[in-house]
């Protein structure tokens, strides 16, 4: 018996103590919030003039089921589906901006996506050929890759920050048109406005170089925070966990003491504002009620996106 509860200690030693560190570990750690605060995020929503967004839409261009503690570290082994999203802010003079390009198929295959929506893509290629304004949470294939292998190249209304760009690390792997990249057009301070109702909130050198987040004020008084993969999922932010170390230090390496802040920073943004949105990078549950989620459906922004495409 002695040497069978040792060989169970070693055992529990080789396997559980890496498997706890690589998809469990979730230390928070002193990373305090950003000074932003929510009256600041409204005042430049509403600095500049014009028509703000009356409408929000989405549109899931494709997924794969994976486990949850991937994504938001020690929320459970239960699989969830991780899906691409693209989002479109329709205002009332017909003007519209787009929020990150869904993925090609390429890239979707590469990504072992298990469904991809070509219908869904196509529309999303659409409305990023007619959109004023296309912005993108940041530079990773499944966000931005899209829109840089559109056949005119990427959308002349495309505006990026630097660490969205090459030579940034994460941008120099996107397949780039054979023309030379745009100029930087965006900032990576503090926040600013880039439409009416729409401010930008850089987040450089967390999730990835070119991370931002997006604010909107909609006109209806209406509140949307869009995290990209600062907050993979609802319990990222919810919850407050980062991707697993197995993810976020080696598949796809980030920077988790600026990942903490900004989740922190979310967390204190939704008490400032019950009533804000946040929108994860890859829940499917903001467009479509999935498994044991129901409720999703009580929330009148999420109840509206239900089975909305981007574009009728």
């Amino acid at each position: 018996m002695h040497r069978f509860n040792i060989a169970m200690l070693v055992l529990i030693l080789l396997i559980g103590v890496p498997f706890y560190w690589l998809m469990l570990d979730n230390r928070p750690g002193n990373a305090a919030p950003k000074l932003i605060h929510i009256a600041q995020l409204r005042q430049l929503a509403d600095s500049l003039p014009g028509a703000r967004p009356a409408a929000l839409q989405g549109e899931v261009a494709a997924y794969r089921s994976l486990p949850r503690n991937l994504f938001a570290a020690g929320a459970g082994m239960s699989f969830d589906p991780i899906s691409v999203l693209a989002y479109r802010l329709v205002s009332s003079d017909g003007t519209s901006v787009m929020i990150d390009s869904g993925i090609t198929p390429h890239d979707a295959a590469a990504m072992k996506m298990s469904h991809f929506n070509a219908k869904g893509q196509a529309r999303i290629n659409r409305a990023l050929s007619e959109a004023s304004l296309v912005l993108f949470t940041h530079e990773h294939p499944d966000h931005m890759g899209a829109a840089l292998q559109m056949p005119q190249g990427l959308p002349a209304a495309a505006r990026l920050n630097p660490g969205q760009l090459p030579p940034s690390p994460v941008a120099a792997k996107l397949p780039w048109p054979s023309v030379a990249p745009p100029p930087a057009s965006l900032g990576n301070g503090a926040p600013f406005a880039v439409a009416p109702g729409i401010v930008v909130i850089p987040a450089p050198g967390s999730h990835t170089p070119g991370s931002q987040m997006i604010y909107a004020r909609l006109v209806d008084g209406r509140e949307v925070l869009f995290a990209g993969d600062i907050a993979t999922l609802r319990s990222s932010w919810q919850q407050l966990r980062a991707r697993s170390n197995l993810v976020g230090r080696y598949m796809a390496p980030e920077n988790r003491d600026e990942v903490y802040a900004w989740l922190k920073t979310i967390r204190q943004l939704k008490r400032e504002a019950p009533d804000l949105s946040v929108i994860p990078g890859h829940d499917i549950s903001t467009l479509y009620p999935v498994g044991d989620r129901p409720a999703i459906a009580q929330s009148p922004l999420r109840f509206e996106l239900q089975h909305k495409p981007i574009v009728e």
